[in-house]
């Protein structure tokens, strides 16, 4: 009996004291979403993927540079919503920096774990009106997707099997980074900053994959000012640097690299 009072009131605590975004994984996601919210003096910002967060962790607070990276699994509608979020606390941007791996732009909402880092932050009132009809299908192929926000759902781990069975018709960019991209640039555009896209280090071993990528697919889009010299940017190192082919073991002996050349942060 006592069991199963915990196990019913567990759930109702996480959810009324917001403990929950602490303790399921994906908790820098929710960070990520709570820093967007908030006024700040920076107005250069930097978005990213889980290595994007690993060269500039967003559980720092930098006057210079406000880092808002978590990671790939809420694709570019994720990062738009972030983005959207920190214009709409009033603050003032002057240049988004990007710090992207190019199989992050593959992300279209269609990966196992879109369930639990995507629709579980961003399925709700808040979000739902800036989804695109893109999206909106995306998540009517994910099983038990009308569940996400069940309380003992939300406040778990738990997320349902899912294996993608869409087409893939291209190398670089999926649709809804397309989409989600020229919405960034819209909002550059009318709030005047700028958008420079970067990558982080890539392994030897990875270096093939990236270089058989299309890059034509950007200029198609319209996208080419956002990523301008991105490609020309990588650096390769060698496989022994990563602790699983796209981590860094030593994170902080890089960022230098960024801030010294490619960034301009005072």
């Amino acid at each position: 009996m006592v069991l199963a009072i915990i196990v019913q009131v567990r759930p109702l605590y996480l959810l009324y004291h917001d403990k929950y975004k602490q303790t399921v994984a994906g908790a820098d996601i929710y960070h990520s979403i709570f820093k967007s919210k908030q006024k700040k003096k920076s107005k250069k910002i930097l978005l990213g993927d889980s290595v994007g967060n690993q060269l500039f962790p967003n559980s720092k607070n930098n006057d210079s540079i406000n880092s808002m990276a978590c990671n790939q699994t809420i694709a570019m509608a994720g990062q738009y919503f972030l983005l959207n979020n920190y214009i709409n606390a009033g603050n003032e941007i002057d240049t988004v920096y990007m710090l992207f791996s190019p199989f992050s732009f593959q992300n279209n909402l269609n990966q196992v774990y879109t369930f639990h880092y995507f629709l579980k932050p961003f399925y709700n009132d808040e979000y739902k009106p800036l989804f695109t009809e893109t999206v909106n299908t995306q998540v009517q192929k994910i099983p038990y997707h009308q569940f996400c926000r069940n309380i003992y759902i939300l406040t778990s781990d738990w997320a349902p099997d899912f294996t993608s069975k869409d087409e893939v018709n291209f190398t670089l960019l999926s649709p809804i980074s397309i989409e989600y991209l020229t919405k960034m640039k819209e909002l550059s555009n009318k709030h005047h900053f700028k958008i420079i896209i970067m990558p982080p280090p890539a392994s030897m071993s990875k270096k093939p994959m990236i270089e058989k990528m299309d890059q034509n697919e950007i200029a198609k889009n319209d996208l080419a000012d956002l990523f301008g010299n991105y490609f020309k940017n990588f650096i390769y190192i060698d496989d022994s640097n990563f602790f699983d082919g796209t981590h860094l073991k030593k994170p902080e002996e890089f960022v230098s690299r960024y801030t010294d050349s490619l960034m301009r942060v005072k």
